[in-house]
């Protein structure tokens, strides 16, 4: 929604800009005003909040102001309310945003001074137990809220601006740089580590790499091409549900790890910031409470000066706002030295030689593989050697089994040959005495107990054959296969043809294109927020002609995805970011940007096949 703002408040700036009378002015902040009011709910705090990181007030304040032409004189207050002179301020300020006692009410705020008194006490061992966990995992998510939570840093910060670098002699610390909130600055300084620094650089390594966060980096660069702040929220916009939701998952619960924080409803990465500050703090400075507080604000980057003056002191407040958490056990340094050695010992090079024409093999090898080095080449075939002689002992324990398995067959057709003779013996028994004239009375045979008869001795050829192995006396008839149901590539098919089948199959590929068509739409034809569609149940639900509960299990199957798109465009869900918007679709013409897509992006018949279903 910010997104929105912005635009709204660059229209404002550009409409009002060259205007030089309050008549002309005032219609452009009504519209504004009017605006604000239907299609946001901030509340005065997050208002002058919006404002602000759009530039709102710079914009305006850059402006020439003339008295009486775009701008007018206001009385200045101090602390005590008393007048002590007066500035100039632009319409716009005036009649826009907030005033001076919406600004006074936005300020008397006690959320900081409830904290401290409603101070909570936090386990390290188990929150290191769990950040330990975190970082292990091989899910991106994971990974990045075990990584804010061993070094205290904001969420856009581990996922695009932090580097850490290694500082000599120091197992536990790292030189940070890529601090957010910095308004152009970037200052470097030393942190401290809840975790060995090698293994912390190391985890943030491997988590850039990842290819979903490339695509993520790639996709804010392009939006905001010079505007690295609005980058950073960006990230935050479209990471803090997945990192909130790990967050809840492993520090929250009945018995949390990290207790819910005053004036919070759910735990979130902030929560993380204040936990590590306190261990942090804790393990590292064993000091007095100033000298704690100095420690904390350092390592929370709230001001990073080797020897702060007492004006710079000031910063300590915004150090408080995190200072909630403590804990009175002692924090151990996590030692995953034996690992570490470990690793090193196996990873030890050495030099061997090799002929001249293996040489080129390898170095051709390490072109197609694109790999870093040689070493990693000779890595991979030896990987290569022992994974064929894995296939050939399975291929060996295959065979073994598949002669097992003929000479189970041979015995078989050997007691099938036998019964077989049994039979027709027995059949040539009965046949004659039903036939023979001397028979001085008549045999009446009942075929039930015949047939009962024949398989006790079945029974008793096969047990002399077997060892008396086969305890069932039934014969063995042909099982009868299930046909093997085709698996249609429902992919490959035609949007006639899917929205003409009623299978499973076909059902789950009409949300996918349904739901790839409504990001087409947004992202190529739409041109403002009123007509862009969110990606709700019902929409999809309209477009794809199928039922809620499928199209419930499919948005959660992608929920990661449909979250984010939602959020490109200001569509998220502002009360529970883990779930997809519910609203965002009210007062738009969902009937015609419907049909649209369906015209544009799904064969004519798709859309109104599935209104008629």
């Amino acid at each position: 929604m910010s997104k929105a703002v912005q635009e709204q408040v660059n229209k404002l700036f550009e409409a009002v800009k060259e205007l030089h009378s309050f008549e002309e002015i005032k219609p452009h902040c009504e519209e504004f005003n009017r605006w604000i009011n239907t299609h946001t709910n901030y509340s005065k705090a997050s208002l002058g909040t919006v404002l602000s990181r759009v530039g709102f007030y710079k914009k305006f304040k850059s402006l020439e102001l003339k008295q009486g032409e775009n701008a007018d004189l206001v009385n200045k207050h101090d602390a005590e309310g008393n007048i002590v002179g007066q500035t100039l301020k632009h319409y716009v300020l005036l009649l826009c945003g907030l005033d001076d006692d919406d600004w006074d009410e936005r300020n008397r705020t006690s959320r900081v001074s409830d904290r401290l008194n409603l101070s909570q006490e936090i386990d390290p061992d188990a929150y290191l137990n769990v950040t330990g966990e975190l970082l292990e995992s091989n899910d991106i998510h994971k990974v990045a809220v075990g990584l804010i939570a061993a070094t205290g840093r904001r969420p856009h910060e581990i996922v695009a601006r932090a580097k850490f670098a290694p500082i000599k002699g120091e197992n536990y610390q790292v030189m940070f740089s890529g601090q957010g909130k910095k308004r152009g600055e970037n200052p470097v300084f030393p942190i401290a580590t809840l975790y060995p620094a090698t293994y912390i650089i190391e985890k943030l390594n491997w988590f850039r790499q990842q290819p979903s966060t490339e695509k993520l980096l790639a996709e804010v660069a392009i939006e905001h091409s010079k505007d690295i702040e609005a980058q950073n929220r960006a990230i935050d916009s479209r990471r803090n549900g997945s990192l909130n939701r790990v967050v809840r998952d492993y520090f929250g619960g009945e018995n949390p790890v990290l207790p819910i924080r005053s004036g919070e409803e759910q735990g979130n990465c902030k929560a993380l910031r204040a936990g590590y500050l306190a261990l942090a703090t804790e393990r590292d400075c064993p000091g007095s409470i100033g000298s704690k507080m100095l420690h904390a604000a350092r390592l929370a980057g709230h001001f990073v000066k080797e020897s702060p003056t007492d004006q710079d002191l000031r910063n300590l407040l915004t150090t408080l706002g995190y200072s909630d958490y403590y804990t009175k056990k002692p924090v151990a340094f996590q030692d995953v030295a034996e690992k570490e050695k470990l690793t090193s010992e196996s990873e030890k090079l050495s030099s061997i030689r090799l002929r001249t024409v293996d040489l080129e093999a390898i170095r051709q090898i390490q072109e197609n593989l694109e790999a870093p080095n040689q070493q990693s080449v000779i890595t991979k075939l030896v990987e290569t050697y022992h994974h064929h002689q894995d296939v050939d002992k399975q291929l060996h324990q295959a065979k073994q089994k598949l002669d097992q398995l003929e000479a189970q067959v041979k015995q078989l057709e050997k007691i099938n040959n036998q019964l077989q003779q049994e039979k027709n013996q027995l059949k040539q028994e009965k046949t004659e005495m039903e036939t023979t004239a001397q028979q001085p009375q008549t045999v009446t045979l009942n075929v039930t107990e015949l047939e009962a008869w024949l398989e006790k001795k079945v029974l008793e050829v096969v047990n002399q054959v077997t060892g008396g192995t086969i305890a069932s006396a039934t014969v063995a008839t042909p099982v009868k296969l299930a046909p093997v149901k085709e698996e249609i590539d429902w992919t490959a098919k035609s949007d006639a043809q899917v929205w003409g089948s009623k299978a499973q199959g076909a059902a789950v590929e009409k949300i996918r294109r349904s739901y790839l068509a409504i990001c087409q739409y947004n992202d190529t034809v739409a041109t403002g927020d009123g007509d862009r569609l969110a990606i709700t149940n019902l929409a999809l639900r309209e477009l794809s002609g199928c039922n809620g509960l499928q199209i419930k299990d499919w948005i959660e199957q992608h929920k990661d995805e449909v979250i984010s798109h939602n959020a490109k465009y200001g569509m998220e869900n502002k009360k529970d970011p883990s779930n997809p918007a519910s609203y965002a679709n009210k007062g738009k013409d969902t009937d015609k940007i419907l049909s649209l897509i369906n015209d544009e992006f799904l064969s004519g018949e798709a859309y109104r096949k599935a209104r008629i279903e």
